[in-house]
């Protein structure tokens, strides 16, 4: 009987102490996410009142800003939430109460490392999918609503070059809601980069799966660089860049979802371009949504550090802590972005410096 009670009673804590985490997490979200959004959103009220938009439309902007609004304030909601619950359990001598029982403190906080893993499956979620996803649509929704621009669906790229795998385009004109090209020229390059044809063509059309040029000309090179030339009406050509190769050189690369950066990474290496800015961006967005987890211990390390700690001073130190891992993560990945530092080195170095640190002030907290 003394074994089943001693088994249930952490239970029962376990979960006291889960419901008033989950109680003031959530209270500290909503309110980072209120200020976040009430900022932003008088931040553009003049813009917003000047295009004379509707509820609906202010609506669906305040909507689009949530993902984000989200992303930025979960860490901080998490490390709150932890030093708020830990903090006045200790002020009413509640951790006091259960020490005395023979229970460990730390033990009874298994169930915030849930949490945390839940809430960094949120983040994941967030940095490599609905993030970049909101964020195409909102500026899609700025530049159409407010500034009152085409859709970009309608819009063209003019007069620009663009290098493929084995061949060198110049494009007068690509117009993305036809997916066709006009006044094109290919360049054509074999594996040691000798040029081996040039397609000329007033214009080229999407269909499928390959290009069709109508009204060119197609030149192919021989040994000895002797040229052979062949007018044309219709040509169908299987080429490897496809008209969202040409339409992504618009997309920034905050409007790229996981699958579309990797896609994107692998072209530009493909065609011998650097990719350390999106492999970073890649890194980055894996990193920083492992944060809930740290911050979550490095507050629980501050507020049990103590058996009565001052608990405007532990928030301030949270804070002050939290704000030095971003600094400290920024100033690193900046370094990453420059080729001082590996890539993986740059992204994860600061969250093993600061997990390394909760770990030792678990290790000093009173139990």
């Amino acid at each position: 009987m003394e074994t089943s009670l001693t088994v249930l009673r952490p239970r029962i804590l376990e979960r006291y102490v889960a419901r008033e985490f989950l109680k003031l997490q959530s209270l500290s979200l909503l309110t980072f996410i209120s200020i976040y959004i009430i900022v932003d959103f008088f931040e553009k009220i003049d813009r917003l009142v000047r295009a004379q938009l509707g509820l609906f439309e202010l609506c669906h902007y305040l909507f689009l800003k949530i993902p984000f609004a989200l992303g930025q304030v979960i860490p901080p909601a998490v490390l709150l939430g932890v030093l708020l619950t830990f903090g006045l359990l200790s002020r009413n001598q509640e951790t006091l109460a259960m020490r005395t029982c023979g229970l460990d403190i730390l033990k009874l906080s298994r169930p915030l490392f849930i949490l945390a893993g839940v809430m960094v499956a949120i983040l994941l979620a967030l940095n490599l999918y609905l993030i970049p996803w909101s964020q195409g649509r909102l500026n899609l929704f700025w530049d159409t609503e407010v500034q009152k621009k085409p859709a970009p669906s309608l819009l063209k790229l003019e007069h620009f070059w663009y290098k493929g795998d084995q061949a060198i385009y110049n494009i007068l004109l690509f117009r993305k809601d036809t997916q066709t090209l006009e006044g094109v020229k290919i360049y054509l390059f074999d594996r040691q980069f000798h040029l081996s044809q040039i397609i000329a063509a007033n214009r080229a059309q999407w269909d499928g799966d390959h290009w069709r040029f109508y009204q060119g000309f197609i030149q192919t090179f021989g040994p000895g660089g002797v040229a052979a030339g062949e007018p044309f009406q219709v040509s169908d050509l299987k080429l490897t860049e496809r008209p969202e190769d040409f339409a992504a050189l618009e997309k920034k690369v905050t409007e790229m979802d996981m699958g579309e950066l990797r896609r994107y990474v692998h072209r530009l290496e493909r065609d011998g371009y650097k990719s350390t800015a999106y492999r970073l961006e890649m890194q980055s967005r894996l990193a920083l949504s492992v944060t809930p987890v740290i911050l979550m211990m490095l507050g629980l390390g501050l507020a049990i550090r103590r058996e009565q700690p001052y608990l405007p001073a532990v928030v301030a130190v949270g804070l002050g802590l939290m704000f030095g891992y971003w600094v400290f993560f920024g100033f690193s990945a900046s370094l990453g972005q420059a080729g001082r530092l590996p890539i993986l080195w740059a992204v994860w170095f600061p969250h093993g410096v600061f997990a390394a640190m909760a770990l030792g002030l678990l290790r000093q907290a009173t139990r």
